[in-house]
Protein backbone atom coordinates (compact mmCIF):
# COMPACT_ATOMS: atom_id res chain seq x y z
CA UNK A 1 0.00 0.00 0.00
CA UNK A 2 1.40 3.43 -0.97
CA UNK A 3 1.97 6.30 1.45
CA UNK A 4 -0.90 8.16 -0.21
CA UNK A 5 -3.23 5.21 0.38
CA UNK A 6 -2.19 4.97 4.08
CA UNK A 7 -2.78 8.69 4.51
CA UNK A 8 -6.31 8.50 3.08
CA UNK A 9 -7.14 5.41 5.16
CA UNK A 10 -5.84 7.08 8.34
CA UNK A 11 -7.90 10.20 7.65
CA UNK A 12 -11.08 8.18 7.06
CA UNK A 13 -10.50 6.22 10.28
CA UNK A 14 -10.10 9.36 12.34
CA UNK A 15 -13.19 10.93 10.72
CA UNK A 16 -15.29 7.83 11.38
CA UNK A 17 -14.19 7.74 15.02
CA UNK A 18 -15.10 11.41 15.43
CA UNK A 19 -18.56 10.83 13.94
CA UNK A 20 -19.21 7.85 16.22
CA UNK A 21 -18.03 9.76 19.29
CA UNK A 22 -20.22 12.74 18.35
CA UNK A 23 -23.25 10.49 17.89
CA UNK A 24 -22.62 8.90 21.29
CA UNK A 25 -22.33 12.29 23.01
CA UNK A 26 -25.44 13.60 21.24
CA UNK A 27 -27.42 10.53 22.29
CA UNK A 28 -26.43 11.06 25.92
CA UNK A 29 -27.41 14.74 25.77
CA UNK A 30 -30.80 14.06 24.20
CA UNK A 31 -31.62 11.08 26.45
CA UNK A 32 -30.66 11.91 30.05
CA UNK A 33 -33.05 9.39 31.66
CA UNK A 34 -30.40 6.96 32.89
CA UNK A 35 -28.24 9.68 34.40
CA UNK A 36 -31.22 11.35 36.05
CA UNK A 37 -32.51 8.08 37.43
CA UNK A 38 -29.12 7.30 38.92
CA UNK A 39 -28.92 10.78 40.41
CA UNK A 40 -32.42 10.44 41.86
CA UNK A 41 -31.47 7.21 43.59
CA UNK A 42 -28.27 8.63 44.99
CA UNK A 43 -29.45 12.11 46.01
CA UNK A 44 -33.07 13.35 46.16
CA UNK A 45 -33.12 16.76 44.55
CA UNK A 46 -35.54 18.68 42.33
CA UNK A 47 -34.82 18.63 38.62
CA UNK A 48 -34.47 21.86 36.64
CA UNK A 49 -37.69 23.34 35.28
CA UNK A 50 -38.42 22.87 31.60
CA UNK A 51 -37.87 26.03 29.59
CA UNK A 52 -37.70 24.69 26.04
CA UNK A 53 -40.27 23.07 23.73
CA UNK A 54 -42.61 20.46 25.15
CA UNK A 55 -41.28 16.95 24.62
CA UNK A 56 -42.25 13.40 25.46
CA UNK A 57 -40.56 13.70 28.84
CA UNK A 58 -41.89 17.12 29.87
CA UNK A 59 -44.78 16.00 32.06
CA UNK A 60 -42.89 12.99 33.31
CA UNK A 61 -40.22 15.30 34.65
CA UNK A 62 -42.78 17.67 36.17
CA UNK A 63 -44.60 14.78 37.86
CA UNK A 64 -41.34 13.40 39.22
CA UNK A 65 -40.39 16.79 40.65
CA UNK A 66 -43.68 18.28 41.87
CA UNK A 67 -45.99 15.46 43.00
CA UNK A 68 -44.14 15.28 46.36
CA UNK A 69 -45.62 18.73 47.09
CA UNK A 70 -49.23 17.67 46.35
CA UNK A 71 -50.97 16.35 49.45
CA UNK A 72 -54.08 14.38 50.35
CA UNK A 73 -56.45 16.21 52.68
CA UNK A 74 -58.65 14.24 55.07
CA UNK A 75 -61.40 15.90 57.08
CA UNK A 76 -63.91 14.74 59.66
CA UNK A 77 -66.84 16.33 61.41
CA UNK A 78 -69.51 15.13 63.81
CA UNK A 79 -73.06 15.39 62.49
CA UNK A 80 -76.43 14.39 63.87
CA UNK A 81 -78.44 11.80 61.98
CA UNK A 82 -81.93 10.40 62.58
CA UNK A 83 -81.64 7.33 64.78
CA UNK A 84 -83.52 5.08 62.37
CA UNK A 85 -85.98 5.29 59.53
CA UNK A 86 -87.58 1.95 60.56
CA UNK A 87 -89.93 3.88 62.83
CA UNK A 88 -91.73 5.00 59.67
CA UNK A 89 -92.66 1.39 58.97
CA UNK A 90 -93.19 -0.12 62.45
CA UNK A 91 -94.60 2.82 64.40
CA UNK A 92 -93.36 5.24 67.04
CA UNK A 93 -93.11 2.56 69.78
CA UNK A 94 -91.01 0.13 67.74
CA UNK A 95 -87.90 0.64 69.89
CA UNK A 96 -89.86 -0.04 73.09
CA UNK A 97 -91.27 -3.23 71.59
CA UNK A 98 -88.15 -4.60 69.93
CA UNK A 99 -85.12 -2.74 71.39
CA UNK A 100 -86.13 -1.35 74.80
CA UNK A 101 -82.59 -0.12 75.62
CA UNK A 102 -81.94 1.58 72.29
CA UNK A 103 -81.58 5.38 72.32
CA UNK A 104 -84.20 7.51 70.60
CA UNK A 105 -84.10 10.72 68.63
CA UNK A 106 -80.85 11.51 66.85
CA UNK A 107 -77.40 10.00 67.03
CA UNK A 108 -74.01 11.58 66.49
CA UNK A 109 -72.03 10.31 63.52
CA UNK A 110 -68.58 11.10 62.21
CA UNK A 111 -68.59 12.18 58.58
CA UNK A 112 -65.34 12.08 56.61
CA UNK A 113 -64.30 13.48 53.25
CA UNK A 114 -61.23 13.59 51.05
CA UNK A 115 -59.61 16.17 48.83
CA UNK A 116 -56.28 17.46 47.61
CA UNK A 117 -54.01 20.43 48.20
CA UNK A 118 -50.48 21.62 47.55
CA UNK A 119 -47.63 23.17 49.53
CA UNK A 120 -46.77 26.76 48.62
CA UNK A 121 -43.80 27.47 50.92
CA UNK A 122 -41.35 25.90 53.33
CA UNK A 123 -43.25 27.27 56.34
CA UNK A 124 -45.94 24.64 55.71
CA UNK A 125 -48.76 26.65 54.15
CA UNK A 126 -51.07 24.58 51.94
CA UNK A 127 -53.62 25.82 49.40
CA UNK A 128 -56.86 23.95 48.73
CA UNK A 129 -60.56 24.55 48.07
CA UNK A 130 -62.79 25.93 50.79
CA UNK A 131 -65.42 23.27 50.14
CA UNK A 132 -62.84 20.55 50.89
CA UNK A 133 -62.40 21.69 54.50
CA UNK A 134 -65.51 23.74 55.24
CA UNK A 135 -67.23 22.75 58.48
CA UNK A 136 -64.57 20.20 59.40
CA UNK A 137 -63.79 19.52 63.05
CA UNK A 138 -60.45 17.92 62.20
CA UNK A 139 -58.17 18.32 59.18
CA UNK A 140 -55.09 16.26 58.36
CA UNK A 141 -52.60 16.45 55.51
CA UNK A 142 -50.81 13.37 54.17
CA UNK A 143 -47.78 13.50 51.89
CA UNK A 144 -47.59 10.95 49.02
CA UNK A 145 -45.44 7.86 48.79
CA UNK A 146 -45.94 6.74 52.36
CA UNK A 147 -45.12 10.22 53.61
CA UNK A 148 -46.00 11.65 56.97
CA UNK A 149 -49.41 12.83 58.11
CA UNK A 150 -49.78 16.17 59.89
CA UNK A 151 -52.64 17.81 61.70
CA UNK A 152 -53.59 20.96 59.80
CA UNK A 153 -54.97 24.25 61.04
CA UNK A 154 -57.45 26.21 58.94
CA UNK A 155 -55.83 29.64 58.62
CA UNK A 156 -58.41 31.28 56.38
CA UNK A 157 -61.06 30.67 53.75
CA UNK A 158 -63.06 32.61 51.21
CA UNK A 159 -66.50 31.60 49.97
CA UNK A 160 -66.45 33.84 46.92
CA UNK A 161 -63.40 32.18 45.36
CA UNK A 162 -63.68 28.78 47.11
CA UNK A 163 -60.07 29.09 48.30
CA UNK A 164 -58.77 27.94 51.70
CA UNK A 165 -55.35 28.22 53.34
CA UNK A 166 -54.08 25.55 55.75
CA UNK A 167 -50.98 25.43 57.96
CA UNK A 168 -48.98 22.42 59.06
CA UNK A 169 -45.81 22.21 61.16
CA UNK A 170 -43.47 20.02 59.09
CA UNK A 171 -40.57 18.37 60.84
CA UNK A 172 -38.55 18.06 57.66
CA UNK A 173 -38.06 19.98 54.44
CA UNK A 174 -41.13 19.96 52.21
CA UNK A 175 -41.39 20.52 48.48
CA UNK A 176 -43.18 23.78 47.63
CA UNK A 177 -44.71 24.25 44.20
CA UNK A 178 -43.97 27.36 42.20
CA UNK A 179 -46.95 29.65 41.59
CA UNK A 180 -47.18 30.90 38.01
CA UNK A 181 -49.07 33.71 36.29
CA UNK A 182 -52.56 32.61 35.25
CA UNK A 183 -53.09 35.82 33.29
CA UNK A 184 -50.58 34.51 30.75
CA UNK A 185 -52.43 31.23 30.18
CA UNK A 186 -53.59 30.65 26.60
CA UNK A 187 -56.29 28.41 25.18
CA UNK A 188 -54.73 25.25 23.75
CA UNK A 189 -51.81 25.31 26.20
CA UNK A 190 -50.84 21.93 27.67
CA UNK A 191 -51.55 21.47 31.39
CA UNK A 192 -51.38 18.72 34.00
CA UNK A 193 -53.79 18.10 36.90
CA UNK A 194 -52.54 16.36 40.05
CA UNK A 195 -54.65 15.05 42.91
CA UNK A 196 -56.26 12.15 44.74
CA UNK A 197 -59.35 11.06 42.74
CA UNK A 198 -62.01 9.05 44.57
CA UNK A 199 -59.72 8.79 47.60
CA UNK A 200 -57.66 6.04 45.96
CA UNK A 201 -54.52 7.23 47.75
CA UNK A 202 -51.35 8.68 46.31
CA UNK A 203 -51.32 11.20 43.50
CA UNK A 204 -52.75 10.66 40.04
CA UNK A 205 -51.61 12.71 37.07
CA UNK A 206 -53.80 13.63 34.10
CA UNK A 207 -52.82 15.73 31.10
CA UNK A 208 -54.91 17.91 28.78
CA UNK A 209 -55.14 21.42 27.44
CA UNK A 210 -56.71 24.70 28.48
CA UNK A 211 -60.10 24.47 26.77
CA UNK A 212 -61.38 27.93 27.64
CA UNK A 213 -60.15 30.93 29.58
CA UNK A 214 -62.42 33.23 31.57
CA UNK A 215 -65.44 30.95 32.05
CA UNK A 216 -67.66 33.08 34.30
CA UNK A 217 -68.90 30.81 37.11
CA UNK A 218 -70.37 31.49 40.54
CA UNK A 219 -68.64 29.64 43.38
CA UNK A 220 -70.09 31.43 46.39
CA UNK A 221 -72.60 34.21 47.02
CA UNK A 222 -75.10 35.01 44.33
CA UNK A 223 -74.08 37.93 42.17
CA UNK A 224 -70.38 37.10 42.42
CA UNK A 225 -68.30 35.05 40.03
CA UNK A 226 -64.80 33.93 39.13
CA UNK A 227 -63.34 33.77 35.61
CA UNK A 228 -62.35 30.10 35.70
CA UNK A 229 -59.86 28.16 33.62
CA UNK A 230 -61.59 25.31 31.77
CA UNK A 231 -59.58 22.20 30.98
CA UNK A 232 -60.11 18.71 29.57
CA UNK A 233 -57.45 17.24 31.87
CA UNK A 234 -59.49 14.69 33.85
CA UNK A 235 -60.69 16.05 37.20
CA UNK A 236 -62.73 13.77 39.45
CA UNK A 237 -64.16 13.84 43.00
CA UNK A 238 -61.15 13.96 45.32
CA UNK A 239 -59.13 16.13 42.91
CA UNK A 240 -60.64 19.28 44.41
CA UNK A 241 -57.94 21.55 45.76
CA UNK A 242 -55.13 20.02 43.72
CA UNK A 243 -52.94 22.04 41.34
CA UNK A 244 -53.30 22.62 37.62
CA UNK A 245 -49.72 22.89 36.35
CA UNK A 246 -48.42 24.29 33.07
CA UNK A 247 -45.62 22.84 30.94
CA UNK A 248 -43.07 24.96 32.83
CA UNK A 249 -43.96 23.27 36.10
CA UNK A 250 -45.82 26.28 37.52
CA UNK A 251 -49.21 26.17 39.24
CA UNK A 252 -51.72 28.17 37.22
CA UNK A 253 -54.93 27.04 38.90
CA UNK A 254 -56.65 25.20 41.75
CA UNK A 255 -58.81 22.33 40.47
CA UNK A 256 -62.29 23.03 41.80
CA UNK A 257 -65.27 21.53 39.98
CA UNK A 258 -66.51 19.54 37.02
CA UNK A 259 -69.61 19.49 34.87
CA UNK A 260 -70.86 15.99 34.07
CA UNK A 261 -73.77 14.34 32.35
CA UNK A 262 -75.13 13.11 35.66
CA UNK A 263 -72.31 10.73 36.56
CA UNK A 264 -69.81 11.50 39.34
CA UNK A 265 -66.87 11.34 36.98
CA UNK A 266 -64.95 13.46 34.52
CA UNK A 267 -66.53 14.29 31.21
CA UNK A 268 -63.66 16.48 30.03
CA UNK A 269 -65.19 19.70 31.36
CA UNK A 270 -63.27 20.70 34.48
CA UNK A 271 -62.64 24.09 36.02
CA UNK A 272 -59.83 25.61 38.05
CA UNK A 273 -59.65 28.81 40.06
CA UNK A 274 -56.88 30.92 38.44
CA UNK A 275 -53.87 31.03 40.73
CA UNK A 276 -53.69 34.83 40.44
CA UNK A 277 -57.09 34.99 42.14
CA UNK A 278 -55.66 33.01 45.05
CA UNK A 279 -52.45 35.06 45.14
CA UNK A 280 -54.45 38.28 45.40
CA UNK A 281 -56.23 37.15 48.58
CA UNK A 282 -53.38 35.20 50.23
CA UNK A 283 -52.17 38.15 52.35
CA UNK A 284 -55.64 38.65 53.85
CA UNK A 285 -56.12 34.92 54.44
CA UNK A 286 -52.82 34.77 56.32
CA UNK A 287 -53.44 37.88 58.40
CA UNK A 288 -57.22 38.01 58.91
CA UNK A 289 -58.47 34.52 58.10
CA UNK A 290 -60.97 35.96 55.65
CA UNK A 291 -61.18 38.41 52.78
CA UNK A 292 -62.68 41.86 53.30
CA UNK A 293 -63.95 43.39 50.06
CA UNK A 294 -65.54 46.60 48.96
CA UNK A 295 -69.32 46.61 48.43
CA UNK A 296 -71.38 48.72 46.07
CA UNK A 297 -74.84 47.28 46.70
CA UNK A 298 -76.27 46.83 43.21
CA UNK A 299 -77.57 43.98 41.10
CA UNK A 300 -76.06 44.20 37.63
CA UNK A 301 -76.11 42.35 34.33
CA UNK A 302 -74.08 42.61 31.12
CA UNK A 303 -75.22 45.00 28.41
CA UNK A 304 -76.62 42.98 25.50
CA UNK A 305 -76.85 44.26 21.95
CA UNK A 306 -80.64 44.24 21.87
CA UNK A 307 -80.82 46.13 25.17
CA UNK A 308 -78.12 48.57 24.04
CA UNK A 309 -80.27 49.51 21.04
CA UNK A 310 -83.15 50.48 23.32
CA UNK A 311 -80.77 52.76 25.23
CA UNK A 312 -79.54 54.10 21.86
CA UNK A 313 -75.97 53.20 22.78
CA UNK A 314 -73.31 52.92 20.08
CA UNK A 315 -71.87 49.69 21.53
CA UNK A 316 -73.01 46.92 23.86
CA UNK A 317 -70.62 47.70 26.69
CA UNK A 318 -70.96 48.30 30.41
CA UNK A 319 -72.77 46.96 33.47
CA UNK A 320 -76.51 47.57 33.53
CA UNK A 321 -77.93 48.27 37.01
CA UNK A 322 -81.13 46.27 37.53
CA UNK A 323 -81.59 46.92 41.25
CA UNK A 324 -80.11 49.10 44.00
CA UNK A 325 -80.14 47.72 47.54
CA UNK A 326 -81.86 49.98 50.11
CA UNK A 327 -79.37 51.75 52.35
CA UNK A 328 -76.44 50.60 50.24
CA UNK A 329 -73.47 52.78 49.20
CA UNK A 330 -74.91 52.82 45.68
CA UNK A 331 -78.23 54.23 46.86
CA UNK A 332 -76.53 56.85 49.02
CA UNK A 333 -74.43 57.93 46.04
CA UNK A 334 -77.49 58.28 43.80
CA UNK A 335 -77.24 55.24 41.52
CA UNK A 336 -80.61 54.09 40.18
CA UNK A 337 -81.91 51.15 38.12
CA UNK A 338 -81.22 51.46 34.37
CA UNK A 339 -77.96 53.30 34.97
CA UNK A 340 -75.21 51.90 32.74
CA UNK A 341 -71.78 51.88 34.38
CA UNK A 342 -69.14 52.19 31.64
CA UNK A 343 -66.11 53.21 33.71
CA UNK A 344 -64.61 53.04 37.18
CA UNK A 345 -61.67 55.22 38.26
CA UNK A 346 -60.76 55.78 34.63
CA UNK A 347 -60.92 52.07 33.71
CA UNK A 348 -63.27 50.89 31.00
CA UNK A 349 -65.99 48.53 32.20
CA UNK A 350 -66.86 45.96 29.55
CA UNK A 351 -69.52 44.02 31.46
CA UNK A 352 -70.91 43.22 34.91
CA UNK A 353 -67.97 40.92 35.68
CA UNK A 354 -65.51 43.76 35.12
CA UNK A 355 -67.34 46.03 37.56
CA UNK A 356 -67.84 43.31 40.17
CA UNK A 357 -64.17 42.34 40.15
CA UNK A 358 -62.94 45.92 40.35
CA UNK A 359 -65.23 46.85 43.24
CA UNK A 360 -64.27 43.72 45.18
CA UNK A 361 -60.59 44.58 44.71
CA UNK A 362 -61.03 47.92 46.49
CA UNK A 363 -61.01 48.13 50.30
CA UNK A 364 -64.12 49.24 52.22
CA UNK A 365 -64.18 52.99 52.82
CA UNK A 366 -62.42 53.81 49.57
CA UNK A 367 -64.01 56.18 47.07
CA UNK A 368 -64.64 54.98 43.53
CA UNK A 369 -65.56 57.34 40.71
CA UNK A 370 -68.06 55.72 38.36
CA UNK A 371 -68.74 56.84 34.79
CA UNK A 372 -72.46 56.32 34.22
CA UNK A 373 -74.77 56.73 31.24
CA UNK A 374 -78.25 57.86 32.29
CA UNK A 375 -80.88 59.01 29.81
CA UNK A 376 -78.22 59.03 27.04
CA UNK A 377 -76.10 61.52 29.02
CA UNK A 378 -72.80 60.79 30.75
CA UNK A 379 -72.65 61.36 34.49
CA UNK A 380 -69.87 60.99 37.08
CA UNK A 381 -70.87 59.51 40.44
CA UNK A 382 -68.52 59.04 43.40
CA UNK A 383 -69.31 56.15 45.74
CA UNK A 384 -67.80 55.43 49.16
CA UNK A 385 -67.70 51.63 49.27
CA UNK A 386 -69.08 49.62 52.15
CA UNK A 387 -67.99 46.17 53.33
CA UNK A 388 -69.14 43.19 51.29
CA UNK A 389 -71.63 41.25 53.45
CA UNK A 390 -70.25 38.06 54.97
CA UNK A 391 -71.81 35.22 53.03
CA UNK A 392 -70.22 32.33 54.91
CA UNK A 393 -72.29 31.40 57.96
CA UNK A 394 -69.68 28.95 59.21
CA UNK A 395 -67.38 31.92 59.85
CA UNK A 396 -69.72 33.16 62.55
CA UNK A 397 -68.78 32.06 66.05
CA UNK A 398 -72.10 33.30 67.40
CA UNK A 399 -73.89 31.08 64.89
CA UNK A 400 -72.26 28.01 66.39
CA UNK A 401 -73.04 29.23 69.91
CA UNK A 402 -76.71 29.65 69.00
CA UNK A 403 -76.76 26.15 67.56
CA UNK A 404 -75.69 24.80 70.93
CA UNK A 405 -78.17 26.82 73.04
CA UNK A 406 -81.28 26.96 70.89
CA UNK A 407 -80.68 24.21 68.36
CA UNK A 408 -80.47 26.38 65.28
CA UNK A 409 -77.98 28.36 63.24
CA UNK A 410 -78.74 31.81 61.87
CA UNK A 411 -77.29 34.14 59.30
CA UNK A 412 -77.89 37.78 58.48
CA UNK A 413 -80.28 38.35 55.61
CA UNK A 414 -78.52 40.30 52.85
CA UNK A 415 -80.28 41.98 49.92
CA UNK A 416 -78.81 39.35 47.60
CA UNK A 417 -80.11 36.50 49.77
CA UNK A 418 -83.53 38.16 50.10
CA UNK A 419 -83.72 38.38 46.31
CA UNK A 420 -82.79 34.73 45.96
CA UNK A 421 -85.57 33.77 48.42
CA UNK A 422 -88.03 36.03 46.59
CA UNK A 423 -88.79 38.00 49.76
CA UNK A 424 -90.55 41.38 49.77
CA UNK A 425 -88.21 44.28 49.17
CA UNK A 426 -86.89 45.75 52.39
CA UNK A 427 -87.31 42.52 54.41
CA UNK A 428 -84.86 42.44 57.31
CA UNK A 429 -84.02 39.92 59.98
CA UNK A 430 -81.87 36.85 60.67
CA UNK A 431 -82.64 33.77 58.61
CA UNK A 432 -82.80 30.25 60.04
CA UNK A 433 -80.27 28.17 58.17
CA UNK A 434 -80.43 24.89 60.07
CA UNK A 435 -82.53 23.34 62.86
CA UNK A 436 -81.49 20.43 65.08
CA UNK A 437 -83.93 17.68 65.94
CA UNK A 438 -85.32 17.73 69.48
CA UNK A 439 -83.97 21.19 70.34
CA UNK A 440 -85.97 24.33 71.33
CA UNK A 441 -86.01 25.75 67.79
CA UNK A 442 -87.58 22.61 66.33
CA UNK A 443 -90.07 22.33 69.20
CA UNK A 444 -91.13 25.92 68.53
CA UNK A 445 -91.87 25.03 64.91
CA UNK A 446 -88.99 26.94 63.30
CA UNK A 447 -87.80 25.53 59.99
CA UNK A 448 -85.00 26.24 57.58
CA UNK A 449 -85.65 29.40 55.57
CA UNK A 450 -87.68 31.18 58.27
CA UNK A 451 -86.83 34.88 58.56
CA UNK A 452 -87.30 36.22 62.08
CA UNK A 453 -88.58 39.79 61.79
CA UNK A 454 -89.44 40.54 65.43
CA UNK A 455 -89.02 39.24 68.97
CA UNK A 456 -91.77 40.12 71.46
CA UNK A 457 -92.93 42.86 69.12
CA UNK A 458 -89.47 44.39 68.73
CA UNK A 459 -88.13 44.43 65.14
CA UNK A 460 -84.80 42.63 64.65
CA UNK A 461 -82.73 43.40 61.57
CA UNK A 462 -79.68 41.27 62.37
CA UNK A 463 -78.41 38.27 64.28
CA UNK A 464 -76.96 40.57 66.92
CA UNK A 465 -80.30 42.29 67.53
CA UNK A 466 -81.99 38.91 67.77
CA UNK A 467 -79.44 37.79 70.37
CA UNK A 468 -80.06 40.92 72.44
CA UNK A 469 -83.84 40.44 72.40
CA UNK A 470 -83.55 36.75 73.31
CA UNK A 471 -81.26 37.65 76.20
CA UNK A 472 -83.84 40.15 77.46
CA UNK A 473 -86.60 37.52 77.21
CA UNK A 474 -84.77 34.99 79.37
CA UNK A 475 -86.45 36.29 82.53
CA UNK A 476 -89.81 35.18 81.11
CA UNK A 477 -88.46 31.86 79.84
CA UNK A 478 -89.91 32.28 76.36
CA UNK A 479 -89.93 34.68 73.42
CA UNK A 480 -92.63 35.37 70.83
CA UNK A 481 -91.17 35.39 67.33
CA UNK A 482 -92.84 36.79 64.22
CA UNK A 483 -91.57 34.78 61.29
CA UNK A 484 -91.79 35.13 57.50
CA UNK A 485 -91.59 32.17 55.16
CA UNK A 486 -93.06 31.56 51.72
CA UNK A 487 -94.70 34.98 51.67
CA UNK A 488 -96.69 34.33 54.86
CA UNK A 489 -96.15 35.53 58.41
CA UNK A 490 -96.75 33.43 61.52
CA UNK A 491 -95.96 33.51 65.23
CA UNK A 492 -93.99 30.91 67.18
CA UNK A 493 -92.97 30.72 70.84
CA UNK A 494 -89.34 29.86 71.51
CA UNK A 495 -88.25 28.63 74.95
CA UNK A 496 -85.10 30.53 75.92
CA UNK A 497 -84.54 29.66 79.57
Amino acid sequence: MTNRTWTIASFLSVAMAAVLFGAFVTTQINRPEAARAADAQAVSRPEPRATGPIGLDTFRDIARRDTPGVVNINTSKVVKRPQSSLRDFFGEDMFERFLPQAPRGTRRQTQTSLGSGFVIDQAGYVLTNRHVVDGADEISVTFPGGGKTYDAKLVGKDARTDVALLKIEPKEEVHALELGDSDQVEVGEWVMAVGNPFGLGGNSVTVGVVSYKGRDLSLGPRGTSVDMIQTDAAINPGNSGGPLINARGQVIGINTLIITGGERQSSGVGFSVPINVAKDILPQLREKGKVVRGWLGVTIEPMREDVAKTFKLEEARGALVTEVSPGSPAEKAGLVPEDVVVGADGRKIQDNGDLSRYISSRPPGSTVKLDVIRNRAEKAISVVLGTFPDQDPSDSETSEARRGRLGMSLRNLTPELAERLDLPRGTKGPMVEDVEAGEPAEKAGLVRGDVIVSVNGNPVASVEQFEAQVEAAKKDGAARLRVLNGGRYRFVVLKVS
